[in-house]
């Protein structure tokens, strides 16, 4: 099954389906999450904004509850064995029952002791964290299902899970805040949004793959329990620190600034988050291309070219031609110099982010180890804490985003002298290689420049002259790739890396 599912994919017509499914399914993950961000604000205002966040970054912590299987199943799933892979979705769904309580409960404790200036958002706090806490288990225990699905190339299954979910919780969050404003109306809308997003990848998996028992089951082999935990390991420690270092953000500035400058920072690390992840879902459609030693460096220049092409213009011309945009998505508070220095600034570590991701996805699939990966993220998330924390006291917001930037410029460096080293590549292929994302940043800034003044008349004109700029620097990015991509070059760099 898995290997009719790739050898499909691997047609034009396949590529170009994966690609569009993918993307939907982000479009309606990041519309969602926009449309939640503007009903907080307009019915509970920036405090409310910034109480949602603190939820949300506190909330955060349930992810973890895997222990970075999941990231192990997605290895597993690219080798023939299905029974061992079945057996590790098993192994982490068990984990998750375990783990995810211990950690809601220490969010939940996190909750309580935050600044008592809080006021009456304390109480909202305490009571819609139950929901936020339930919702996050409910959607640990789908990310091994997830991984699966993604291996085995249901990226349809994985965008109509994503799309229901996302009207559902649209749906209710709207109609809850007009009736009856408070936190606790987002956290169901996410509740209900989990369930249902559950609900839909158990029946794609049923499908796809009809041996599994959605179960969980601990291995018969003490080996494999081992084997399976040291690789999840790695994935965890990413993802903690990423959650430390990305999530800490609006704990430092709680600290220094007042709740409505966290709601402000919100927006603009929302904003550039949705730009990010959308574009990301190059590494999702190419995942399993990034696995084979024949199609990885090829896989590898496109990824970048297509990623770093669309997180830089969509950044670039957020920044130049994007404050009707926001103004219309949460009001006034676009207008606030907090969100402007953040675009700025989180825009920037953005782009250098997305120049260095798809690399660090090949390292995930085809590198000996997952601490390939693991120790350039720990290492730069630890200087980006380090800046923060330093910065924050004296600089605010400048110091907070611009320790973001300063953790990713030295994960980009640790993650392409390993990735080079990976698919054998000299220093003049990596340049050009990293060519399209210079060549998007030059047209997306003299195009967004010089359209800036029509893209401040209305909502309308904003939103066109960004996506407009963002094609354009999209195009110019690829235009770049297919000059300096010949397919004699790219035989002989995959041969010599096989």
């Amino acid at each position: 099954m898995p290997s009719v599912t790739m050898a499909r994919n691997s047609s034009p017509l396949g590529m170009t389906a994966d690609f569009l499914s993918v993307c939907a399914r982000h479009v309606a993950q990041t519309v969602a999450g926009l449309l939640t961000v503007s009903l907080v604000v307009r019915a509970l205002g920036p405090e409310g904004l910034g109480a949602w966040a603190l939820l949300g970054t506190t909330s955060f912590l349930v992810g973890l509850s895997d222990l970075g299987l999941s990231v192990a199943v997605l290895r597993a799933a690219a080798r023939p064995d299905a029974a061992a892979t079945y057996r590790l979705v098993r192994l982490t769904m068990g984990v998750v029952l375990i783990v995810c309580p211990c950690l809601s409960l220490g969010a939940y404790l996190l909750l309580l002791r935050l600044p008592s200036e809080l006021g009456m958002l304390q109480a909202e706090l305490s009571h819609a964290a139950l929901p936020a806490f339930a919702a996050g288990l409910i959607g640990s225990l789908g990310a091994p299902l997830r991984s699966l699905l993604l291996m085995r190339g249901a990226f349809t299954s994985l965008a109509w899970s994503r799309a229901a979910a996302s009207a559902t919780q649209v749906t209710l969050t709207a109609g809850g805040l007009a009736m009856y404003p408070s936190l606790l109306v987002p956290a169901l809308g996410l509740l209900a949004s989990a369930s249902i997003e559950a609900l839909v990848l158990t029946r794609a998996v049923r499908h796809s793959a009809p041996g599994l028992e959605l179960r969980p089951c601990w291995p018969k082999e003490p080996a494999e329990l081992r084997d399976a935990l040291r690789q999840g390991t790695a994935a965890l420690a990413i993802n903690v620190g990423v959650a430390a270092a990305i999530r800490a953000d609006v704990f430092i500035l709680s600290a220094y600034l007042p709740l409505s400058a966290v709601g402000a920072y919100q927006v603009a690390s929302r904003s550039i988050d949705q730009i990010f992840s959308l574009a990301k879902q190059a590494s999702g459609w190419l995942l399993h291309r990034l696995g084979d030693p024949d199609g990885r460096p090829g896989a590898l220049r496109l990824g970048t070219a297509v990623l770093g092409g669309l997180t830089t213009s969509g950044v670039v011309t957020l920044a130049l031609d994007g404050s009707a945009i926001l103004e219309a998505w949460v009001g006034p508070l676009a207008q606030d110099r907090v969100v402007q220095v953040a675009v700025a600034l989180l825009g920037t570590a953005a782009i250098i982010a997305a120049a260095e991701e798809i690399a660090s996805a090949t390292l995930t699939v085809s590198s000996a180890s997952t601490w390939d990966v693991a120790r350039p993220m720990l290492l730069g998330h630890s200087l980006k804490i380090a800046v923060s924390l330093i910065g924050a006291r004296y600089l605010g917001v400048w110091g907070v985003a611009g320790g973001t930037v300063c953790g990713n410029v030295l994960i980009a460096l640790l993650i392409w002298s390993k990735a080079r080293a990976l698919v054998g590549w000299r220093a003049e292929e990596l340049a050009w290689t990293l060519a399209p994302i210079g060549a998007a940043g030059l047209v997306s800034l003299s195009v967004g420049w010089a359209l800036a003044p029509l893209a401040m008349r209305t909502a309308l004109a904003s939103a066109l002259i960004c996506g407009g700029v963002t094609l354009l620097g999209t195009a110019a990015a690829l235009l770049s790739w297919w000059l300096h991509s010949p397919p004699r070059k790219e035989g002989t760099t995959c041969t010599s890396s096989s």
